[in-house]
């Protein structure tokens, strides 16, 4: 097969792209009847142009511009350099005529006059109907006058002698919040926290005194040692205080402290006190925790048991929590069970209770997981506890409960290390303190947010398989009559629990 005298001619490979003319049938009719025509005359109708030929890798049309590029490879490009001259023009719009509205008017002389800011005569520009904003002969604060701190020590005092005589009477301590209220204004942070401390003791139940000493305390904080600073942290805990904006300006002053002069102690005791009071200050935490993890494996038994069971199961993480428990399991903390402490095998029990039963996804050793097991076995089989009396709000439920009501209620059960009052079959009631089992949550329109140690025991009584009813103390007390304190019973019972503040 001989190659065609177009191709030949083009030097163009046989395999470029040719493109046909459509022909319509009309046109093949008109063919047909003026008869067969020859194969010059057919070539000379349907070859393509030489604009037509294409070759195969540029017929692509994304590659179209660059079918010429290489004429333009070889060239030099040059540009001139720029002049070594820079010119600035300046227009000064003061030389511009005011508008006429300005031409003759009060403000035309205030806009020509210097600025307030640059007079620092002791007064401001002449005619201007401010007061001085600068008076170079005010006095600069002055101490605290012998008399008012005479008056704060002798209050100190008193609030003190009577909390260590154990004169805690209500009526007495709102008396002596009152008189607090006029004397924070002006007391250092020492003293300040004196107060905190005397009236968390007396379990005093005022919320406004207690968001006042908060507000004072956000004032001086920024200039407390780091010590001070921990005693505040662990008083606002004891406290109940979950003020957001006080733990952000006292986290980010721990921050900056950290690597200066906080030691061991005071790294647990911040730890314990964002668990009790449920915050997350994110950047401080993980500070803490980067420093503390590669030394849990050097923690004393008194060290290990300053570490609260809420702070391992809420604010610890993984990594930190496998080492501490690791650490936990080596000492064999709260074994044996007759040589420990009560408190300290108390602790360790509800340790245990919250891994067991609480859920969370780490994985613990195999060491870990054996003396979790001897620590629940002995504890089971030598570790006696007595239920918890009745207090004054269920001893009250219970006489409604059996004379009003004639339900079959068992006063108090011991169920491992929870202590159960006014059970009825798989049914528990249990009464909520304002003081106890609430936070102290300033601007938050009086809305109260369970604690976390009473949220925790409240998830383990119900991974139990308890049901829970919750009520408040002074809710109940509010209810004058048996027949009104009946009917709240009866409901609560029926219909289950009405809110669970959370």
């Amino acid at each position: 097969m001989t190659a065609s005298p177009m191709t030949a001619a083009t030097g163009i490979a046989s395999t470029a792209r040719r493109q046909y003319p459509r022909v319509k049938a009309s046109e093949r009719v008109k063919q047909r009847e003026a008869g067969e025509e020859d194969f010059e005359t057919f070539r000379a109708r349907t070859v393509p142009t030489i604009d037509d030929i294409k070759e195969d890798h540029v017929c692509d049309k994304s590659a179209e511009p660059l079918r010429n590029e290489t004429q333009y490879m070889a060239s030099h490009v040059s540009i001139a350099p720029p002049e070594q001259k820079l010119e600035l023009t300046l227009r000064d719009t003061r030389s511009r005529p005011l508008p006429e509205s300005l031409a003759k008017s009060t403000a035309r002389e205030i806009l020509a006059g210097p600025l307030r800011s640059s007079n620092r005569h002791g007064n401001a520009p002449p005619g201007h109907p401010s007061d001085e904003f600068y008076d170079s002969t005010r006095l600069p604060p002055q101490p605290v006058p012998d008399f008012t701190q005479k008056l704060e020590t002798d209050f100190l005092e008193t609030i003190e002698s009577s909390l260590s005589s154990q004169q805690l009477e209500p009526a007495l301590w709102d008396q002596y919040a009152k008189r607090a209220e006029e004397l924070l204004i002006t007391m250092p942070l020492e003293r300040t926290l004196r107060v905190l401390k005397a009236f968390v003791m007396a379990r005093h139940r005022g919320l406004d005194l207690y968001n006042r000493i908060g507000a004072e305390l956000a004032r001086e904080v920024t200039g407390a040692s780091s010590t001070r600073l921990c005693q505040v942290f662990h008083w606002l805990a004891r406290a109940g205080l979950r003020d957001q904006t006080l733990m952000s300006l006292m986290g980010n002053e721990a921050l900056f402290r950290l690597s200066d002069d906080f030691v061991l102690d005071m790294y647990v005791e911040v730890l314990n006190v964002h668990a009790k009071l449920d915050i997350r200050n994110p950047r401080l935490l993980t500070a803490i925790q980067r420093e503390l993890t590669p030394l849990f494996g050097e923690f004393s038994k008194d060290q290990c048991a300053a570490v609260l069971p809420l702070t391992v199961m809420g604010v610890l993480s993984d990594g930190a929590r496998i080492a501490y428990l690791a650490r936990c399991a080596e000492l064999n903390m709260g074994l044996p069970v007759q040589m420990t402490k009560p408190e300290v095998l108390r602790q360790f029990r509800l340790l245990e209770d919250c891994l067991r039963l609480d859920y969370h996804p780490t994985a613990l050793p195999h060491t870990v997981q054996l003396w979790l097991q001897n620590l629940q076995s002995e504890s089971e089989a030598q570790d006696a506890i007595d239920p918890i009396p009745l207090t004054a709000v269920e001893g009250d439920i219970l006489r409604v409960l059996r004379e009003e009501m004639d339900v079959a209620v068992t006063p108090a059960l011991q169920d491992g290390i929870l202590s159960l009052h006014l059970v009825m079959g798989k049914t528990l009631l249990e009464v909520l303190d304002s003081y106890e089992d609430y936070y102290v949550t300033p601007a938050m329109g009086g809305q109260r947010l369970v604690r976390a140690e009473t949220k925790l025991r409240q998830r383990l009584l119900w991974r139990r398989g308890w049901r829970l009813t919750t009520l408040d103390a002074d809710e109940w007390w509010k209810l004058g009559d048996d027949l009104f304190k009946k009917d709240l019973l009866e409901d609560l019972l029926v219909n289950g629990q009405r809110s669970i503040r959370q």
